[in-house]
């Protein structure tokens, strides 16, 4: 009875989420000041470069350089990678010359997250815990900058996380999650099916 209920939540959340349209990481509020900054012409040219800070404990930042680019690529924006320490996340004065002729820069710091599974267990009079499945995710922070003076306009946080079977590879989760978060910001992008 248990797995039956299980089994039907997770085909309402499935159904309802092909409802809701694509899916996003940005709150209303937040994708609502996005859309007010015009990021994109209106043929849905980018009016900005972008700028990718990734920092990990692991070696997920490789995927999340190889996804950015594709993006890019496929865009046509000019992308530099830079450190997470970049002047461009405390609102410095920028060069100019970098601004490559946009009126913004799009510049996020993200931090992959791989939680691997575990089994938890606490004693006592009412034991909890059990098996949790792995995790993957990020947690990131989206800044438009204006690329004149390097003042920042917009700064928004944003989390992700998703459930991941722990007989795949992470790269595909990461993939997803980066994926989404690209849509979120670009809603003309169209991920490739990989």
């Amino acid at each position: 009875m248990r797995s039956l209920m299980r089994m039907m939540a997770m085909l309402a959340a499935v159904t309802l989420q092909g409802c809701v349209g694509t899916p996003t990481v940005l709150d209303k509020a937040q994708q609502q000041s996005l859309d007010s900054m015009q990021l994109f012409n209106k043929d849905a040219s980018p009016r900005f470069t972008a700028y990718v800070a990734c920092t990990s404990e692991d070696e997920s930042c490789a995927t999340v350089h190889k996804i950015f680019s594709e993006w890019a690529d496929q865009r046509q924006v000019t992308l530099h990678l830079i450190n997470a320490d970049d002047p461009m996340f405390k609102g410095t004065a920028a060069s100019a010359t970098k601004a490559m002729n946009k009126p913004y820069r799009l510049a996020i710091k993200i931090n992959p997250l791989l939680v691997p599974s575990f089994f938890q267990f606490r004693g006592g009079q009412y034991p909890v815990g059990g098996y949790y499945p792995p995790r993957v995710g990020y947690k990131a922070t989206v800044y438009v900058v204006d690329a004149t003076s390097g003042a920042i306009l917009q700064e928004l946080p944003v989390h992700h996380e998703i459930t991941a079977n722990p007989k795949d590879t992470a790269n595909g989760y990461v993939q997803r999650v980066v994926d989404t978060l690209l849509v979120s910001l670009d809603p003309t992008y169209r991920p490739s099916d990989k």
